[in-house]
């Protein structure tokens, strides 16, 4: 037992254990699989502390120190590749290409350096791989997957030739040398852009891969033997503290992203909304442009709400804001106030355009966004919706009166609806002064 390691391991749990309990809190499922990769890292690291003396005992240590690496590696490249393509036929790929590469490294930790045995695995792998590389291409979209059969090429070719020339522990090392390499690349393309634990997480696993390059190279140069062992060390620390990053800088979107938008239709909240409309209103004195507000109440909601639940009516309010997201334009801002009251900020509206002409296609969209029935539980709902209107600067300038006015003109559309058998149209009411 090197007793020298035991910190090491200490601190590898407790950050193991750190990224457990905020697992916990906040499942997802890629944390779910680093954990694990993680813990076959750290098993690894168990075995090579406990590494007994030169004999059967050792190399069974060696065999399976070398496959908990792979399988590790092998658990993070599914992790960060894990959306390519469709699970199932992705994790038979991965098992088939796995046999040859723990059959490999087996031979090579028992100490069974024959060439016949390791170019008759370098050449099942190679076929192996290939043909289960064009069985996943068949399920990937058109264009990507590609460099699943360059990558192959790159593995099993560099092993046949390592093999020939008897460097037997490059041959086995070098496969572990592409597995990190490409999990690194593939959590360069999908982890966020500007993320300090993406950095974190890239650097150890290129870290990870050149260490087991050089591997050979270090071996048969006892001098750099106490580096190499701190650089070793070093990759495990910097990928889980990595991660534990990213799930930390997740975290904080996140909240970010409920701070700011509603938790039940996923639209932006009033407070969204207040920033949204101070934009709208700088950029429309900057530019010249109107902006228009239009406050939009559901009618007859309530009496939904009262006679079939909450829940269904939860389930409507989210239908209606999905046609509503989808029928405004893009620059536009459609927020949820609250209840069943939604306000809708149009930006950069031309200053020569009257006003109704100006308004209508907003007033249309909406209409035709109520005007799609929602079928929930067994019932047809429809709803309609009253409107309030108020344009900057034709109102006014001042942001809190603007916003009064859209909210009183709202109201005054729906106690005619109340007050009045036939109402008229949408576009006659809102500019009812």
């Amino acid at each position: 037992m090197n007793y020298l390691l035991v910190p090491d391991l200490a601190a590898m749990a407790l950050l193991l254990a750190i990224l457990y309990f905020l697992r916990r809190r906040h499942p997802r499922e890629a944390v779910n699989f680093w954990l694990v990769g993680l813990l076959f890292i750290f098993f690894e690291a168990v075995v090579y502390a406990a590494y007994p003396p030169p004999g059967p005992w050792r190399l069974a240590a060696h065999v399976i120190a070398l496959n908990f690496f792979f399988i590790a590696g092998t658990i993070f490249l599914w992790a960060a590749g894990r959306d390519y393509f469709p699970r199932r036929p992705a994790f038979l790929y991965l098992l088939i290409n796995a046999l040859p590469v723990s059959a490999l490294l087996t031979a090579y930790g028992l100490g069974l350096h024959s060439r016949r045995l390791d170019h008759l695995i370098a050449a099942t792998g190679l076929v192996a791989g290939t043909a289960s590389a064009f069985l996943l291409l068949r399920t990937a979209r058109p264009g990507q997957g590609w460099w699943l059969i360059l990558a192959q090429s790159c593995t099993w070719i560099p092993i046949w030739f390592f093999v020939s020339t008897g460097r037997f522990r490059t041959a086995a090392y070098f496969p572990l040398f592409i597995l990190y390499l490409a999990t690194a690349a593939l959590f360069q393309l999908n982890l966020p852009r500007k993320s300090l634990g993406k950095v974190a997480i890239v650097i150890g696993f290129v870290t990870w891969s050149l260490v087991f390059l050089s591997h050979s190279w270090v071996s048969s140069h006892p001098g750099y033997d106490a580096i190499s062992d701190q650089i070793w060390n070093l990759q495990k620390f910097l990928v889980t503290i990595g991660m534990l990053l990213v799930l930390l800088e997740q975290q904080i979107d996140s909240n970010e992203w409920y701070a700011l938008h509603d938790h039940l239709t996923g639209l932006p909240n009033r407070r969204h909304f207040e920033h949204s409309l101070a934009a709208a209103i700088d950029q429309s004195r900057r530019n010249g442009t109107r902006t228009a507000l239009l406050m939009l109440d559901l009618n007859g909601f309530k009496c939904i709400n009262d006679s079939l639940g909450h829940e269904i009516g939860d389930q409507l309010l989210q239908r209606i804001a999905v046609n509503l997201r989808h029928a405004i334009r893009t620059p536009d801002t459609l927020a949820r106030l609250g209840g069943d009251e939604f306000i809708l900020v149009a930006t950069g509206l031309p200053a020569s355009q009257p006003i109704e002409s100006l308004i209508q296609g907003s007033i249309a969209r909406i209409d035709r966004a109520l005007d799609k029935p929602a079928n929930i539980a067994g019932h047809t709902l429809t709803l309609t919706g009253s409107v309030g209107v108020a344009i900057y600067p034709d109102d006014t300038t001042d942001e809190v009166l603007l916003r009064r006015l859209a909210d009183q003109r709202m109201y005054q559309q729906k106690r005619q609806r109340v007050s009045m058998d036939a109402a008229p149209s949408a576009l006659e009411e809102v500019f009812i002064r």
